[in-house]
């Protein structure tokens, strides 16, 4: 399996382009996504936000912006950043899925599908 390549610089979507520089291979949620993690018998590191939410922001600089975090996911998920604005359903099933195994949800959220 050949490494993915951080591929958000095109992104329809502001806040995903934000994070286009990041040291994470971020793949925007799509049916070609879901089948190459499949393919690959991957997990996926599935983090969901959206331009306004402080703690996204947060997040990301703490986080996302280490090449060691980013050199880690890389190599073990295939990494995925949802705008919640721009595809409420994806965020609908993974909140509603967090809410109903832990009882509680927020953003940024993070899931490992």
């Amino acid at each position: 399996m050949s490494r993915l390549t951080n591929a958000l610089a095109q992104s329809s979507s502001p806040y995903l382009r934000l994070h286009a520089k990041n040291p994470i291979p971020w793949q925007e949620y799509s049916k070609k996504t879901l089948e190459f993690a499949r393919t690959n018998d991957k997990v996926l590191f599935l983090s969901i936000g959206y331009a306004a939410c402080h703690w996204c922001h947060v997040m990301a600089h703490e986080s996302f912006e280490n090449e060691e975090i980013g050199q880690f996911l890389g190599d073990h998920f295939v990494c995925v950043k949802v705008d919640r604005e721009q595809r409420p359903d994806v965020d609908r099933l993974y909140m509603t899925f967090v809410q109903e195994t832990t009882g509680s949800g927020g953003w940024p959220l993070t899931v490992f599908a």
